[in-house]
């Protein structure tokens, strides 16, 4: 029997990535493209929707020709995508604007009106999730009330990973990992619910069609053949969510289990069988049938790149000469630091917050800062707040009786020994990382693999390809000595963080009213 492959295609915050498997789940060819993120205004963040587009389709072309297979051996394609994500379309898929993403903080004053609502807490009930200006609920009415001519002209409202399937097919769907980003979404029956979404004022004949990420929703169309290179007919699945598909791949393939994610946001994700109704966090289907995702999200993430960008050119021009990577010069560095960093905390806010804070005017903090602080000591604080940022959320969770045996790490951090064993400290739980038979790390790709070989029926148990495909695992052990030094230091990082919130907001109003000032002169 001819041997076949399968394409994967994640869409990111800021690249898109396309990725060859041949049956038994080896790489054969990868490719990425980057895009731009454009911030117009504060709290506004959004992606020229042609610009991922173009990235999608140079990715699979460089993809395919690197990898010298014949494209007609393609058995199916995958595709996930940033959550969060509004993009309302035309009958014919073009998109009307460009995409509102999970970073997009625009539409607070609509976030504010869905709460002032006498069915609020039902809404909240309804998705199991919050009522806040990064879901995709106040996006839609922001769109309905500061662009009611693109509001009025949408045939339909595209996620990011919908809109990527929409263009390779010409279908419109939502599958369920993402639909958690509406709240005329009903979480336990699987279908958007009309009372809400009358409630809220959205018309439900522009929503898409609810599936199942696996669910093979249409073909490779000819216009998307020609600039694409997969040949017309391939089989397409709804794709997902990419922190569910980054969470089947670093080994979530059960209930119980759990993966903490470290790249451009920090977050965990621990699987359930149950709806967990907490506003604080953030809740969404698993990829895996039967199970959920308890979720929570931070924007720390990319703390280490700011450093890098404003106070770490020294250690890139060295790691360009060696071609070494900047962020391991870090690592050793952050290692000379003892746990604490001397007393510095940073938090990691550069963004605003997303869970527990749901503070769009949070800022970025080193408290402790003294004339004996060294670059190493910031170095250290910068990777502990950012993981002080998402235990934050497992004390929350854990109040809901949610049990961590392990953590299972994923994204960029874990290529920093220093910061795994960090986590591992601060946890207080085993950090593991697994790696492909490759030496490659799992995540959203790995996922993304296994979902499609099991939607073409390729595999037969998605868990099951997952295990098999994550064979080496390096463990990160706790020490109890650091784990309660870290008690410590945490205790002092949250009660600074709450009580910084009424500041955070006479900064950002001092802030506003000083811009139109000047803009006035």
């Amino acid at each position: 029997m001819a041997q076949r492959y399968l394409l994967t295609i994640d869409v990111g915050t800021s690249s898109a990535k396309t990725a060859l498997w041949d049956d038994a789940g080896n790489v054969v060819a990868e490719a990425s493209a980057a895009y731009d993120l454009r911030r117009p205004e504060p709290l506004w963040a959004e992606i020229d929707v042609s610009a991922w587009w173009r990235a999608v389709c140079a990715t699979t072309r460089e993809t395919l020709a690197t990898s010298g297979i014949a494209p007609s051996a393609i058995a199916g394609v995958g595709v996930d995508g940033v959550g969060w994500t509004l993009i309302p379309v035309d009958r014919a898929g073009k998109a009307l604007a460009p995409a509102m993403i999970w970073l997009d903080r625009r539409a607070e004053a609509e976030s504010r009106w869905l709460q002032s609502l006498p069915r609020a807490g039902e809404l909240v009930d309804l998705v199991a999730n919050p009522l806040d200006a990064a879901y995709i609920t106040p996006k839609l009415l922001w769109l309905r009330n500061r662009r009611p001519a693109v509001y009025d002209e949408a045939s339909c409202f595209l996620t990011a990973s919908g809109y990527i399937v929409a263009a390779l097919t010409g279908e419109f769907t939502c599958d369920l990992t993402q639909a958690y980003g509406y709240h005329f979404f009903d979480i336990r029956r699987e279908r958007w619910d009309e009372a809400a979404a009358r409630e809220i004022g959205i018309d439900l004949d522009k929503m898409p069609r609810l599936v199942r990420c696996t669910d093979v929703v249409g073909q490779v169309t000819k216009t998307a053949a020609d600039e694409t290179g997969i040949p017309v007919g391939t089989p397409v699945i709804a794709g997902c969510l990419d922190a569910a598909a980054g969470a089947l791949g670093a080994g979530v393939t059960g209930v119980g289990k759990t993966n903490d994610q470290g790249g451009q946001a920090g977050g965990v994700a621990v699987s359930m069988d149950r709806v967990v109704v907490e506003p604080r966090l953030i809740f969404s289907h698993h990829v895996v049938p039967g199970q959920y995702l308890l979720q929570a999200g931070t924007v720390g993430g990319g703390s280490l790149g700011w450093f890098r960008d404003v106070l770490g050119q020294p250690e890139v021009v060295a790691a360009r000469l060696l071609a070494d990577s900047p962020f391991e010069w870090y690592s050793r560095q952050a290692a000379l630091a003892p746990p604490g960093a001397n007393g510095l905390l940073f938090l990691p806010y550069m963004a605003g917050e997303r869970t527990p804070l749901w503070n769009s005017r949070a800022r970025g903090v080193f408290f402790g800062l003294s004339y004996a602080t060294t670059r190493a000591d910031i170095l250290r604080a910068i990777m502990e707040g950012c993981v002080f940022a998402v235990y934050d959320n497992v004390r929350l969770a854990e109040s809901h009786g949610v049990s961590i045996d392990e953590y299972l790490g994923s994204g960029g951090a874990t290529a920093s020994a220093v910061w795994c064993q960090i986590k591992a400290d601060i946890y207080g739980k085993p950090y593991v990382v697994a790696r492909r038979q490759d030496g490659g790390e799992g995540g959203h790709l790995l996922g993304l693999y296994a979902l499609t070989a099991y939607g073409v029926g390729l595999e037969d148990d998605i868990g099951a390809c997952v295990e098999r495909l994550l064979p080496r695992r390096t463990v990160y052990e706790p020490s109890p000595e650091r784990h309660a030094i870290y008690q410590n230091y945490f205790s002092i990082y949250r009660d600074v963080s709450r009580h910084l919130l009424d500041d955070f907001d006479r900064l950002a109003a001092v802030t506003q009213a000083h811009r139109q000032s000047s803009s006035a002169l």
